[in-house]
């Protein structure tokens, strides 16, 4: 009994797709082929990334040959603590299983990060809330076995996976989130540039490698304040982003003396000294403030010097 189309299988319907292929190829050409003699990819093409949001998953596969990896989504009716499982094999041994709660979306996918020729398990998790948090977490084949690391809770999208520079190899461009909220709101925020490799089973910070993409986002932070002085808007949250990009590009003092030029005087967010929970004082103006923040965060050193 031959099933109607609507019911046939996947497999059915790739098998019966092939047979098409092959008659008209044979009608064209004078050649009879097979089914066998078609490309792979004509038969079935193995999914590599899933994203997971409003519906439920049940033994979906993903594959790139070594790595096989088995997901099963289940999401809650309100969404905010839906289960991600999954199953990781290599040559079809099974060597993880393990799972993750997410809130809203999530993904998984496989990618060669460092194209060493096998793929990485990439798993993105929400956390749930106004802008935090995001993880990735990766499972990479070394020496036998998958090492798992992640970049840890990173606000807002956490950043994404792009190649830059030309060499096919896939970086973590993110930013540095301790500049959010510093000195002035979120959306008047803008946070200088982190970008991470992977190497050997983990991330290294190695943006300062990258000066043709750091210039382009700090290209876009000047045009963001140019519209923000226009609009009479926060300045300080991107001027000191702005300064921090101009370090990591070996251009402190022109982003300092920038700065000093446009900030703005009346403001106070960002002032306030504190230790702990507590407030105990008050710095003098921003540029104050700015500079024992870049030392805080490493980006000059004590005696106030960009560090290298």
């Amino acid at each position: 009994m031959i099933q109607p189309p609507g019911l046939r299988s996947r497999r059915s319907l790739a098998i019966a797709l092939a047979t098409t292929l092959s008659t008209a190829l044979a009608t064209t050409l004078g050649t009879p082929l097979s089914i066998s003699a078609l490309p792979a990819a004509a038969l079935a093409t193995p999914l590599t990334r899933m994203e997971l949001a409003d519906t439920d998953v049940i033994n979906q596969e993903l594959r790139t040959d070594p790595v096989r990896v088995i997901v099963n989504y289940d999401r809650d009716e309100a969404g905010w603590t839906n289960s991600l499982g999954y199953q990781i094999f290599y040559n079809d041994l099974l060597k993880v299983e393990d799972s993750q709660e997410t809130s809203f979306q999530s993904s998984i996918s496989l990618q060669d990060l460092d194209q060493n020729g096998t793929a990485e398990v990439i798993t993105e998790t929400y956390s749930g809330g106004a802008h935090c948090c995001t993880t990735h977490t990766v499972y990479s084949w070394q020496e036998g076995d998958f090492v798992k690391t992640d970049l840890g809770f990173r606000d807002g999208g956490g950043g994404r996976f792009e190649e830059i520079n030309g060499d096919e190899r896939l970086e973590f461009v993110s930013y540095d989130s301790a500049f959010l909220y510093a000195f002035s709101s979120y959306a008047g925020s803008s946070p200088p540039s982190q970008i991470f490799s992977f190497q050997n089973g983990r991330f290294v910070n190695t943006t300062r490698q990258y000066p043709q993409y750091l210039r382009s986002t700090a290209w876009q932070m000047y045009q963001s304040l140019l519209r923000s002085n226009q609009n009479t808007g926060e300045v300080n949250g991107i001027l000191a982003g702005y300064v921090a990009q101009k370090i990591l590009l070996g251009e402190y003092q022109q982003g300092w003396d920038f700065m000093l030029a446009h900030y703005d005087r009346q403001s106070n967010w960002g002032l306030e000294i504190t230790a702990g929970d507590r407030a105990v004082g008050q710095y003098l103006d921003f540029p104050a403030a700015l500079r024992a923040f870049l030392i805080q965060q490493g980006y000059l050193t004590r005696q106030g010097q960009p560090t290298r």
